[in-house]
């Protein structure tokens, strides 16, 4: 089935393998698989079971398996996000899960309970500002940018002007699609924040504000919003 009560994913405990340094250390590559999970526990368990083989979690990768939630047409329920540091922690992931028999296991289990996989991404982190380290939900919009040059210090000024409210969520971004769809959506906002009533509080807020009425009039020809989801944690590994 495509939709799970996300009561079942928030009973699940973050797990959670590095302590936190004062400051997150920004990856400057993320790559995104998104696919359709037909049993969301089991689907848990197998990712689980992946990172958690030998061969892969002495390399100690940052990455993580979230849900997707009021995602509109698009057909994955789950993406698994990796965060690379540099171009050669991206290669020693490719090789070692091109090699991992725990990843062969993972994808053919996949397969046989009828996963899809939907398609990915390779971002890069932009502006990033707080720190969204242990939080559980975020907010995101894909959107296409026609004219960045008014869009992105408009956004800039509004998000950080909507950071600074009481409700404004602990870490927000922008991420600029390198591969993938770029057809339709060229960056991703996110808004980090450590439960779903937060989130849900943020979407009732922002649009009351002059703030985003001012930013609204000013980017009006510059970008388009081509989908908005809610991302909830599964599991997280490595954060830094």
């Amino acid at each position: 089935m495509k939709y799970v009560a996300q009561a079942i994913l928030l009973s699940l405990s973050v797990l959670t393998l590095s302590t936190h340094a004062s400051e997150p250390n920004w990856s400057k590559f993320q790559a995104n698989f998104y696919f359709t999970c037909s049993v969301e526990p089991d689907c848990v368990r197998a990712y689980d079971n992946l990172m958690s083989a030998p061969e892969i979690a002495e390399k100690k990768f940052e990455a993580a398996l979230y849900s997707m939630a009021h995602n509109g047409w698009d057909e994955a329920t789950h993406v698994m996000r990796f965060y690379f540091k540099d171009a050669a922690e991206y290669v020693k992931a490719g090789q070692t899960f091109a090699t991992s028999p725990a990843m062969a296991e993972f994808l053919a289990s996949g397969r046989e309970a009828g996963n899809e996989p939907q398609y990915q991404t390779l971002t890069t982190h932009t502006i990033a500002k707080g720190d969204p380290r242990g939080t559980r939900v975020s907010l995101r919009y894909s959107i296409n940018v026609s004219d960045p040059a008014t869009f992105v210090p408009a956004w800039t000024k509004m998000a950080a002007e909507l950071a600074d409210k009481p409700w404004g969520g602990k870490a927000y971004g922008l991420q600029t699609y390198y591969l993938g769809n770029l057809g339709t959506m060229t960056h991703e906002i996110w808004v980090a924040f450590d439960s779903p009533v937060e989130a849900l509080t943020f979407l009732d807020e922002f649009p009351k504000t002059s703030e985003w009425q001012a930013y609204s009039a000013e980017v009006a020809d510059a970008v388009s919003i081509v989908r908005s989801y809610m991302e909830i944690t599964a599991i997280s590994l490595n954060e830094d």
